[in-house]
């Protein structure tokens, strides 16, 4: 009212300013005030009508005073006539922007229509009305409070901080300020910022279990997991109910490897709300990474019956079959995620999420021996949106490759390698797609390009090793791969295949040594244990330190069918035939294919007597998969032919 008021004491204006109405003289101002006086008592009466008719009349008498709009929109606003509303407010920006009232009516009316429509253009701006009142009045602590959670809602993450400052330059103790700085600064991606504003929230609140939790998500952003562990487990000391700092610890402990500290956090969770499906979820996953794969299934398994459409859980239990070996059940969760409804879904995450879920699917597909399928399923994940990723191209010419399908491999490795020349993955698998459709000459004549073109790289040296261990010139591969342990002596791809190599000629003591060299740089390596373990335990040599390394590897990878065999041949070559029975039994029933594990059986069998199962196992083992050639045929042909005289011999 003392505006309005004010208006009166105005003297008779000039000229009218460009683009606004003339100015109404002192006698139209005052009728116009006696409207406006009016009208408010109309307002106040619930007679929203009389209030706008005597409103209407003001403007008239008073055609350039926005306050008169103003409130007209307020008073439409207040009976829910919002497009009125809001065409008032905008009215009354455009005849005077410096007008405070009009700015700040407008904005509030912009953010409600923007919520009711959906419309992120009218929040940005009401965003700008709000700016303007705060450039007119920077004393007008509220506004600047509403400006600051509408840039953050904006996700204008400086703008905010902006305004938040600003704020607290009134109000210095508000402690919510000082949360949703340090907020925006971990938007940001500025951690250190962050810990010092959530720093001060406490300097304010120490005993807020929130800005410990925050400070804790300033720390983990950091990557100091001690100290964001310390301020999660203070925030919980003062709130120990609180469902979502201990997630949150959890998760964080699981990252950082403590998986023993991370199931105790999902477990605590249960205690609070057993069908929380995200502390499901965090169990189910540290259990997995525990090897703990029956656990770990049945967690995941109270997740999906509580929602069986939740995309997460129905990921991680697909995790968890693929660690089991179970690729077939995999594959088929793999499938219902990609006919998953995608409502809600943003695009991007929908095409981010199909090429992981595709991926997944064609490894599953090629394990299963689905060459082709895997194929089609990489080719789906590269042609889903988003940036090129180079790695589907050669997963999908690698299943082309497995599919003997070498005429379309080559095409696209030849297309592939137009693009990235230089790729050695790409020259690596023409090398192999040349070999495999028989034109050996040809693949190695790529190869010594490649040594040609690009002689200090290691990569190449490693390349040409594998083309010839493939082709079985196997010191033409010790010799690569002995060039290439010069230039990075520690390198675990090149000393692993070159214990490889040199075993596959016999040259048992240089390939022990090598390993163990291995083993020097990178302990506790599941494939160097197996391969060290079973290779001295076929030997006999070792016995007891072979089994120990096998155990190590089984240990790390509990399902994995080779490492089983191992540890069921070490276990045999001891004289624990029972124990090896069993752990060869579990091999096979993860791959009831591979020659040398059935004909491993078949000798443990005849040891224990049980001569026509054993006799079984070995026939089967000679029409078994043996793509290295591991398996002995000549002598396994006798001893099946004596078996069968000696059963002969005794029928007889």
């Amino acid at each position: 009212m003392s505006l309005l008021l004010s208006l009166l004491l105005l003297a008779e204006p000039g000229l009218p300013a460009p683009g606004r109405p003339p100015a109404a003289t002192a006698r139209q101002r005052a009728e116009a005030y006696y409207q406006f006086s009016l009208a408010q008592q109309a307002r106040l009466a619930g007679n929203v009508e009389a209030a706008m008719e005597a409103l209407r009349k003001a403007q008239k008498l008073d055609p350039g005073a926005a306050e008169i709009r103003a409130w007209a929109a307020r008073i439409l606003r207040e009976s829910g006539r919002l497009e009125e509303a809001l065409n008032e407010s905008r009215a009354a920006v455009a005849i005077d922007p410096d007008s405070k009232e009009a700015q700040f009516v407008a904005g509030h009316l912009l953010r409600t229509q923007a919520e009711l429509r959906g419309d992120s253009k009218l929040l940005e701006e009401a965003a700008t009305a709000f700016e303007n009142v705060v450039r007119i009045d920077p004393q007008d602590g509220a506004t600047l409070q509403e400006l600051a959670r509408l840039q953050g809602e904006l996700g204008r993450h400086e703008k905010a901080i902006e305004a938040w400052r600003g704020y607290l330059a009134l109000d210095p103790g508000f402690f919510e300020g000082y949360l949703r700085i340090g907020a925006h600064q971990l938007s940001l991606g500025k951690p250190n910022e962050a810990t010092e504003a959530f720093q001060e929230a406490l300097r304010i609140e120490p005993d807020s279990a929130s800005a410990y939790q925050s400070l804790g998500d300033a720390y983990a952003q950091a990557e100091q997991v001690d100290q964001a562990v310390v301020q999660y487990r203070k925030a919980l000391e003062l709130d120990p109910q609180s469902l979502f700092t201990r997630l949150k610890l959890g998760d964080l402990l699981m990252k950082a490897e403590r998986l023993p500290e991370a199931l105790a956090e999902a477990d605590a969770a249960l205690a609070l709300d057993e069908r929380n499906r995200y502390a499901l979820d965090l169990k189910s996953r540290v259990l997995r990474e525990q090897h703990d794969l029956d656990g770990a299934l049945k967690a995941i398994d109270r997740l999906l019956a509580i929602d069986g459409s939740d995309v997460k859980g129905l990921f991680t239990k697909a995790t968890i079959l693929e660690s089991q070996r179970d690729f077939a059940g995999a594959a088929m969760l793999f499938e219902k995620l990609l006919g998953r409804d995608r409502r809600g879904e943003p695009v991007k995450d929908a095409q981010s999420n199909d090429r992981i879920f595709l991926a997944h699917l064609g490894f599953c597909l090629q394990q299963e021996g689905r060459y082709g399928e895997a194929a089609e399923a990489f080719g789906r994940a590269r042609a889903t949106g988003g940036d090129p990723d180079p790695a589907l191209t050669g997963y999908r010419i690698e299943a082309l490759l497995l599919a003997k399908d070498f005429e379309q491999a080559l095409r696209e490795v030849r297309n592939a390698r137009k693009e990235r020349p230089e790729d050695l993955e790409l020259l690596g698998l023409e090398a192999n797609i040349l070999r495999g459709r028989g034109d050996v000459d040809g693949g190695r004549a790529l190869v010594e390009e490649a040594l040609r073109r690009f002689p200090e790289r290691g990569e190449v040296m490693v390349l040409a090793a594998d083309f010839a261990q493939r082709t079985k010139r196997f010191d033409d591969a010790e010799r690569h791969l002995r060039a290439a342990a010069e230039k990075d002596p520690t390198s675990l791809r090149v000393l692993f295949q070159l214990g490889a190599v040199l075993e596959r000629q016999k040259k048992h003591d240089q390939a022990e040594q090598t390993f163990r060299l291995a083993l020097q740089h990178h302990p506790d390596t599941p494939p160097v244990l197996n391969y060290l373990g079973y290779m001295n335990a076929d030997r006999g040599v070792k016995l007891e330190e072979s089994l120990g390394f096998i155990e190590r590897a089984v240990a790390a990878d509990p399902e994995n069918a080779a490492y089983l065999d191992s540890l069921g041949w070490a276990l045999f070559r001891l004289g624990r035939v029972e124990e090896a029975e069993a752990a060869l039994r579990k091999a096979l029933a993860r791959d009831d294919k591979n020659a040398v594990m059935l004909s491993h059986m078949g000798d443990v069998l005849w040891t224990r007597g049980q001569r026509v199962e054993a006799l079984a196992f070995w026939r089967r083992a000679l029409g078994g998969e043996d793509e290295d050639g591991e398996l002995d045929r000549a002598t396994l042909e006798k001893r099946i032919a004596e078996a069968e005289a000696g059963a002969s011999a005794g029928r007889r």
